[in-house]
């Protein structure tokens, strides 16, 4: 399938590194103007660099909701952001009663709070326009639950929530609303690994990993690459009658 998003303008959260730098590139592969709004501006750069003309940058810290709806209010205004993928995210993998209560509200505004409102700013333009793409990264904690990471699922799970509700309200304006559901991704090189990503906190030894891969009839975990795919389908014209809808991209960890 070719997909064609010439024409077409592209706000990636998270866009520098890892999940978020795969879908950066593959956009623009497809057509696309991407900007991509990351609080790591040099890895953002670097990602950028990869495609000349076809990829910019903003700085931002999509914690900070001050500074989301600011982002938010001047690409309304300006009215070129007919696609947003939603993928800046953070967790930290602790009980949740030892959860220090600063570092929960930090996750439930990344996690959370940012997505909704940059949809609620950047909808009516896509509305007005009458075509529109919101696709937000959620993850199969939200799914199906993770221990030591609930705040984290609360906010994905609540992502599912708005991806299907918001649906419902703007169908027939020719937007439509969807998410990518991946299990365990991680990048291939470390290239792709910003120093402000949560994969820097992640190195497994292969013990460990061989005994995650287990789970996975695909007899691997996810790559970047399989989640920006799924992305850019959802993106494109060719999925312009699926809405409200969770694509679980999991290599068959979870199969319901």
């Amino acid at each position: 399938m070719q997909i064609d998003l010439t024409g077409r303008t592209a706000v990636v959260t998270g866009g520098a590194s890892n999940i978020g730098r795969g879908i950066s590139l593959k956009l623009a592969d497809a057509g696309a103007h991407v900007l991509i709004v990351d609080k790591d501006l040099e890895q953002a750069q670097r990602t950028a660099s990869l495609r000349p003309g076809s990829i910019s940058v903003k700085e931002c810290d999509l914690s900070d909701l001050t500074q989301v709806q600011a982002l938010g209010a001047r690409l309304g205004a300006e009215g070129k952001a007919d696609i947003l993928v939603s993928n800046a995210g953070w967790v930290r993998s602790v009980n949740f009663i030892e959860k220090d209560l600063g570092e929960m509200d930090f996750e439930l505004r990344l996690n959370l709070q940012a997505p909704l409102l940059l949809a609620r700013l950047l909808v009516p333009g896509m509305a007005e326009r009458g075509w529109g793409r919101i696709v937000s990264v959620a993850s199969e904690a939200g799914r199906a639950g993770q221990r030591t990471q609930v705040a984290y699922s609360a906010a994905k799970a609540g992502i599912l929530g708005m991806t299907r509700s918001l649906s419902h309200e703007v169908g027939r304006r020719g937007v439509t609303v969807n998410a990518v559901s991946p299990a365990m991704t991680i990048p291939e090189s470390r290239e792709e690994i910003g120093a402000g990503s949560m994969q820097q906190q992640r190195d497994r030894p292969p013990e460990l990993m061989a005994r995650i891969i287990k789970a996975y009839p695909m007899g691997r975990v996810g790559h970047p690459s399989d989640i920006a795919a799924a992305v850019t389908f959802l993106a494109s014209e060719e999925a312009s009658f699926i809405t409200g809808q969770t694509l679980a991209v999991n290599g068959g960890f979870i199969t319901t």
